[in-house]
């Protein structure tokens, strides 16, 4: 909508509303009391569901047309205004913390759109009581009949109103136990918008929130860390994390280098039992021995939100050990870079992430020549990794130009003068490998340690180049030293990516989606991206304070959100962890089904360490079907197929084996426990929910509030008692088992929120 029409229009559309909507609005003796805890309330007519709404510039009342009949707005698209009350926000939140969406049934089937939320603002005379302004998806048909609207702020949703578009009636019915809500004969009184809450009252985490709280910041709860955070608080717990250090120095430790042919490092001769060399191929030349520490480290290191906040960083600055020739010791200097920095600051993570020799490998930095200059990591660095290719606003939706389109950040020229900077890095020295069977020594490519610029320095280039905003870095002058040069250019260039103004909004946005929920909102994203611009000393790119923002903030916090567009699915990863962690596992790190090193939940469609490119284990744009604009990244990998396979991984940890879960597996090397892929096996914990077999209700309670923070919706319960009780009570591991399994492999539980 042109703001100077909106705004000329205002008072006059106000003024109206007043005198012409009064009536429906406050007609009611029936009133609404603000609780809190609860979602906002949509007004409606008195008698019935549907909506008190007007078109925004005409003020007439439905049915809408999609399309304006006369041109108002530049796009053509009808706005139409909404009235809500109990509006929870927080001091300084405007439009962008409030989100829409309406239900419509077209051609037999259900589609959920998203609705631009475009102005707010306090009815005159009745501030208790807010005007909104949505515009209509552009995706809908021009007569489809009844919508249901839904207003969201901080993941908790309104209730929903019947609003015509093209007709009256039709569309999909009232929720259940939906009932009228006019607004209240007395107009509320406007709600004083609090500061925010600093989140040190450990009786906050109390309810189901604390359950919340550690699927956010932890692998999973488990009873000991629950009772922990109840004790000492949000806020409290976080500072002990952030002080929290791996068992040893790192929790990826160095393995060491193996040559690059797989016939000289595993040789037949070397290795003539089969059995020894299938050893040195899984220990040398797969990703096994890093998703075995991975998975022991996940179930039981204390540093659990380095943990996530380090896998974080691997999924959106990726680097996948199938390209890096399947070897472990290439991969383990690329996860320490985030494990070490996790808690530190974002320019540091750029910068040992671009001389990481794993990343240089991948995206073709290593041995990058000013003859003909690779452009891979220079993209990727920032497309991927840093800024995005829309230039953002500091909410990190996109910057418009005067036509409604999206402005570049970058430019193909851009990109060529970084991968002009990016030029003359290549290997550190080789290193020296010892064969373990002969004692003979041979080089090996250095993976271990940073890069380093090449001794030939004809690869260096050294001309002028133009990086982000139209900084220039001027070129290499009379007796400039060349190293010294390159590498000042180097942090120069680093220090203009990290400095941009959308590295905050774009990484605010990114980590939000890996720990809280894939749909924030702008103002979400804004406080998170304040908070990483700035952690209230002046500096920028803290990532304590980063991950203080995201965990503490009011659309993270909170027992049940309702909003049905919030969380995300659990991928195979998290489901995993999850699971042992609730259950109090033992396991040895192999997490599959067959017991293969070639099993860990690839069934499940994500093959730890080696995503299948560089947009990661999923893409991140990825949007869930039969919705508009709303993403939902790990139902990329979601298909029939691996859905069954979903409940084939729970059925065999909980159920299979007489509920013994992945049995270990003999060694195939006599006296040598290290040579089976499954040493000691993985076996979830259930007696304390076996003893509450005999009564199924308290069961499926008590599971409820362990697996789902108490929000199971009724009919689920309903049924897994039924099927619970139909077990024979004689039997209360199969009783205990088949409840966990229900729930485990629910949609309910696999969608986090």
């Amino acid at each position: 909508m042109k703001k100077n029409f909106l705004l000329c229009l205002r008072p006059c559309l106000l003024r109206l509303l007043c005198a012409c909507a009064a009536l429906a609005l406050c007609s009611s003796v029936n009133s609404l009391q603000a609780a809190p805890g609860v979602g906002p309330v949509l007004l409606s007519n008195n008698d019935s569901t549907r909506a008190v709404a007007v078109e925004s510039v005409t003020l007439k009342s439905e049915p809408f047309t999609p399309n304006q009949i006369v041109p108002f707005s530049a796009d053509n698209r009808t706005r139409i205004i909404i009235f809500a009350m109990n509006l929870d926000t927080i001091a300084g939140e405007g439009v962008n913390a409030f989100s829409a969406d309406a239900e419509a049934v077209v051609n037999g089937a259900t589609t959920r759109y998203t609705l631009n939320v475009e102005y707010m603002s306090p009815v005159p005379g009745f501030e208790g009581i807010t005007e909104f302004i949505v515009r209509l998806n552009d995706q809908m048909p021009a007569d489809m009949g009844d919508v249901l609207i839904r207003l969201n702020l901080h993941g908790m949703a309104s209730n929903r109103v019947r609003v015509a578009i093209g007709h009256v009636g039709g569309g999909p019915t009232d929720d259940q136990g939906a009932v009228p809500t006019p607004a209240p004969q007395t107009p509320p009184a406007p709600i004083p918008a609090p500061a925010q809450n600093p989140y040190t009252d450990p009786a906050l985490a109390a309810g189901g929130d604390g359950v919340r709280f550690l699927e956010q910041a932890t692998w999973g709860p488990t009873s000991s860390d629950l009772a922990h955070v109840r004790s000492v608080g949000f806020r409290a717990y976080l500072n002990e994390q952030f002080a929290a250090a791996p068992v040893g120095s790192t929790n990826y430790p160095t393995l060491n280098l193996f040559p690059t042919d797989t016939e000289v490092g595993c040789s037949a001769t070397d290795y003539p039992v089969l059995a020894e060399r299938t050893m040195c191929f899984r220990d040398n030349y797969s990703m096994y021995p890093l998703q075995i520490m991975f998975f022991q480290n996940a179930r039981n290191g204390q540093d659990q939100l380095r943990q996530r906040v380090a896998y974080a960083l691997h999924k959106i600055l990726i680097v996948s050990g199938r390209d890096l020739n399947n070897q472990p010791a290439w991969v383990a200097p690329y996860l320490q870079v985030f494990d070490r920095n996790a808690f530190g600051n974002f320019r540091q993570i750029l910068m040992d992430v671009t001389l990481n020799p794993g990343m240089g490998e991948y995206l073709d930095m290593r041995g990058n020549s000013r003859v003909s200059p690779n452009e891979n990591y220079a993209r990727e660095i920032l497309q991927l990794f840093s800024v995005g290719v829309d230039s953002l606003n500091a909410d990190g939706t996109p910057k418009l130009d005067a036509n409604g389109n999206r402005i570049s950040t970058y430019d193909q020229a851009t990109i060529t003068n970084f991968a002009r900077v990016f030029t003359g890095w290549n290997l550190s020295p080789n290193k020296t490998w010892t064969n373990p069977k002969t004692g003979a020594t041979a080089p090996v490519p250095n993976y271990i340690d940073s890069m380093a610029l090449s001794n030939n320095t004809s690869t260096y280039d050294t001309a002028s180049k133009t990086l982000l905003n139209g900084q220039v870095l001027p070129a290499i002058t009379a007796g400039q030293d060349l190293r010294q040069y390159k590498t000042a250019e180097l942090n120069a260039a680093i220090d203009n990516i990290f400095n941009n103004p959308n590295t905050g909004p774009f990484i605010a946005k990114a980590l939000i989606s890996q720990l809280v929920t894939s749909n924030p909102s702008p103002a979400y994203v804004q406080r998170v991206a304040a908070a990483f611009n700035d952690n209230g000393a002046g500096v920028r790119g803290d990532m304590k304070a980063a991950i203080t923002a995201i965990l503490l903030d009011p659309e993270s916090r909170g027992d049940v959100k309702s909003d049905p567009n919030y969380g995300h699915l659990r991928e195979p990863v998290l489901l995993t962890t999850n699971l042992l962690r609730a259950f109090n596992a033992t396991t040895d790190g192999n997490i599959s089904n067959n017991g293969t090193r070639f099993g860990l939940l690839l069934d499940m469609g994500q093959d730890l360490f080696n995503p299948p490119t560089v947009f990661s284990y999923f893409p991140a744009d990825y949007q869930v079907p039969g919705t508009s604009a709303l993403f939902g990244p790990e139902f990329g990998i979601l298909s029939t197929t691996t859905t069954f396979k979903r409940a084939n991984f729970i059925n065999a940890l909980v159920l299979a084996n007489s509920g013994n879960g992945f049995l270990p597996i003999t060694p195939p090397i006599a006296g040598n426990p290290a040579s089976s892929d499954r040493p000691t096996g993985t076996k979830i914990d259930y007696s304390a929910y076996q003893a509450m077999a005999g009564n199924p209700a308290q069961l499926v309670d008590a599971l409820n509030q362990l697996l789902m923070h108490g929000t199971m919706s009724q009919a689920m319960k309903n049924s897994i008692v039924t099927n619970v009780t139909n077990v024979t009570n004689a039997n209360p591991d199969w009783r205990a088992q088949t409840a966990i399994y229900l729930i485990a492999s629910s949609s309910q539980y696999q969608v986090q929120r």
